[in-house]
């Protein structure tokens, strides 16, 4: 009785009701635009694809027809779209004064580091003003964020999206504490420092060492390249004012980002390359030699067939060089002086040629290794496992390392080198520990190491207590954000099987792969994940839930279409580990965690220590039968709302939403807007007693 009531033009819906009716229609068009995708990308198939092709069957297609044809809650919708709009231009215009302070800041250290010639930016009122500048838009921005809820959803929702490139591009999801390390790595090389990341095994160092390297490329030569637009374009421009100015630069920057964005995804190899920072792998056989310059034999030969007409032109490009260094010497000349020097000169160059081409034997040649090539080019360079090399081969670094771009470094076996401005040195290693010791590692010399900034990088993190549900602090659970951002499609919406246990498995599942990490890295003590277990000394020696092993029960699991998350865990992760105390006791946390039920055929028995590995004979107890729930959509801001917590809440009607009622409803004679706010306001003192009455119900009357 009430849906049809709903129905009507005239019905006056609450505020709670029309914003769950603007939640529903994102997800049908969530829906829709994933249909609409799916059968795109099947246009460029041949024919007997198309023919063939068949797709799932659906008893209860959502409905596209609409209850929203009451006038309220289109007038509602309406204010919505466009608020969204106008808070998306406030907040770009924000975010574009944020990049022209920095882009500002940045030019101001770099002549404030070259005037006064060191490595150090220094402090002037030019660079504190800047700093405030920034400070003051931040703040800004934080309070449309805090205050709109179209701000804060157009805002989040593009960090989603984000999230979903990065990991599209098989970069790391941006979380918090991804972010934080980069940019701490990043301000470290931008002061000519070197970087040493320390951590464990999938932990992500080398990845985050080269995003952080290739961003910092990024950003100083968009930075030395707006430096030489906006001079330009000023020049041209000499009564433009600064607000043309920020303007301009808007245009600029986005031009320069798109441009390296666009490189990344479609350049050539040799752009691409050139961005990139240059790689070693360490290990304890890398010489110094191996670092810098490496001495190979290289074979004289003759001449070799087919390339004459190449040896030909080489003494013909000679040849008019020469003629063009003593052309006023030969002018002086007769005709026939000329002509005899110049066949004189022809044969001289031909033998030449044919000595240097005739000899045979060895010679000795010298090729530039990774970090010199980085010095003298001004790009960065990444030595991987950089404990593993050994000390006295290290020690060779010293003098590089401890020198700013523009000075002069000496090399063993090279000599005095130039560090050329771009230059930037990231060591990675793993983190050996009691529990924990990487084979090969060895531990830094600590006046080298002290010439680093050394960063541990780890796990992400994530809260272990608590269900989906019961979390208040969301931005603790980055895990679980990177688990959901790889779940999703291109424009933030999720298709699963049963929604509402899905995202509780996952969520449980993310605190899985924590309570392992911790274990692993000996700090399982430093939380409250194992207070009930009863266990005192635990340790996982070999096996751990890292980032990499998510990935492969992810995929393994493949939202749901052929198992449950218990099936892809065995199968994707637990019965692949060879060493048996780590597959007992991540199997009995995985049980501890709600997977392997009793009732859906699971039987995991706790061993003993030295027990032996588990089979899935032991633990299964009868055929695995999977039936699919059916598949459910959410929508960009369900997901927003899973992993970023509820924006601000509207509890009133806002005055531009009050007047369009006004100028727009003809029918006010019904209630009018004090009314209905009046009204709207008792509803919600009216729900939020029914919630409190049925969670005494279900709590059995007690407080």
């Amino acid at each position: 009785m009430n849906k049809e009531k709903s129905l009507k033009k005239d019905y006056v819906p609450t505020i709670g009701e029309m914003e769950n009716w603007y939640e529903e229609d994102l997800r049908k068009e969530a829906l829709r635009l994933w249909e609409y995708e799916n059968n795109k990308k099947i246009e460029e198939e041949g024919l007997f694809f198309k023919t063939f092709r068949r797709l799932e069957e659906i008893d209860d297609k959502i409905s596209f027809d609409s209850k929203k044809d009451n006038v309220y809650y289109e007038r509602y919708k309406k204010y919505v779209e466009e608020e969204t709009g106008n808070k998306a231009r406030e907040i770009e215009e924000i975010q574009n004064l944020i990049e022209y302070e920095k882009f500002f800041l940045r030019w101001e250290r770099r002549v404030n580091k070259e005037k006064n010639g060191s490595g150090h930016y220094g402090s002037n009122s030019a660079t504190r003003y800047r700093v405030d500048s920034i400070k003051r838009l931040e703040k800004e921005l934080e309070n449309i964020l805090d205050t709109s809820p179209e701000g804060w959803e157009y805002y989040y929702k593009n960090q989603l999206i984000g999230d979903i490139e990065n990991k599209q591009q098989q970069r790391l999801v941006n979380v918090p504490y991804v972010a934080k390390a980069k940019q701490k790595v990043m301000e470290s090389l931008n002061l000519g420092t070197p970087v040493y990341i320390v951590g464990h095994l999938g932990s992500g160092k080398t990845q985050l060492a080269t995003e952080a390297a290739l961003d910092f490329t990024i950003e100083n030569k968009v930075q030395s390249e707006l430096e030489d637009k906006m001079e330009n374009w000023f020049y041209l421009n000499p009564n433009a004012t600064e607000k043309d100015a920020i303007e301009k630069f808007r245009e600029f920057n986005e031009e320069r980002k798109n441009y390296y964005k666009n490189i990344l995804i479609n350049g050539s190899k040799e752009e691409i390359e050139a961005l990139q920072p240059l790689f070693i792998s360490g290990s304890h056989n890398l010489t110094y030699e191996d670092m810098f310059v490496e001495k190979t034999l290289s074979l004289n030969h003759s001449f070799s067939q087919g390339s004459f007409s190449d040896y030909l032109n080489m003494i013909i490009e000679d040849f008019y060089e020469w003629m063009d260094k003593h052309k006023e010497r030969l002018d002086k000349m007769t005709d026939e002086e000329q002509l005899q020097l110049k066949i004189q000169i022809w044969k001289s160059f031909s033998d030449l040629l044919v000595a240097r081409n005739s000899a045979f034997g060895t010679e000795i040649k010298k090729i530039e290794r990774e970090i010199l090539i980085a010095v003298k080019e001004g790009r960065t360079v990444i030595v991987d496992e950089l404990n593993t090399i050994a000390m006295q081969n290290l020690i060779g670094l010293n003098d590089i390392l401890q020198r700013h771009a523009g000075s002069t470094a000496y090399i063993t076996g090279v000599g005095p080198v130039v560090i050329k401005h771009g230059f930037g040195f990231i060591g990675t290693g793993n983190l050996s520990t009691q529990m924990v010791n990487y084979e090969g590692t060895n531990e830094l010399n600590p006046a080298f190491k002290s010439r680093f900034v050394t960063i541990e990088y780890n796990y992400i993190p994530q809260s272990v207590i608590g269900s989906l549900e019961d979390q208040e602090l969301l931005e603790i659970n980055q895990l679980f954000r990177v688990i959901i951002t790889g779940l999703a499609d291109k424009n933030g919406n999720i298709h699963i099987p049963n929604p509402k246990r899905t995202l509780e498995e996952l969520f449980r599942f993310s605190q899985l792969c924590k309570v392992t990490q911790n274990v692993f890295m000996g700090k399982w003590n430093d939380n409250e994940d194992h207070s009930d277990s009863g266990i005192e000394d635990l340790e996982l020696r070999e096996s751990v839930l890292s980032v990499r092993n998510i990935l492969h029960v992810l995929d393994n699991w493949n939202q749901g279409e052929e198992k449950d998350l218990s099936k892809a865990l065995w199968d994707g992760f637990i019965s692949s580990i060879t060493y048996a105390d780590d597959q007992n006791y991540i199997l009995s946390q995985a049980v501890r965690f709600g997977f392997f039920p009793i009732n859906e055929g699971w039987n995991v028995k706790t061993k003993a220590i030295g027990g032996g590995t588990t089979t899935y004979e032991e633990i299964r107890t009868r055929p695995y039968n999977y039936i699919r729930p059916k598949i459910e959509t959410l929508s960009y801001l369900d997901v927003i709302y899973l992993i970023f917590g509820k924006g601000p809440i509207r509890k009133t009607l806002p005055k531009e939403l009050i007047k369009s009622f006004e100028d727009n409803i003809d029918n006010l004679k019904q209630i009018d807007v004090k009314k209905y706010q009046e009204l709207d306001q008792q509803l919600f003192h009216l729900e939020h007693s029914k919630n409190l009455l049925e969670y005494l119900e279900d709590n059995g009357g007690k407080k």
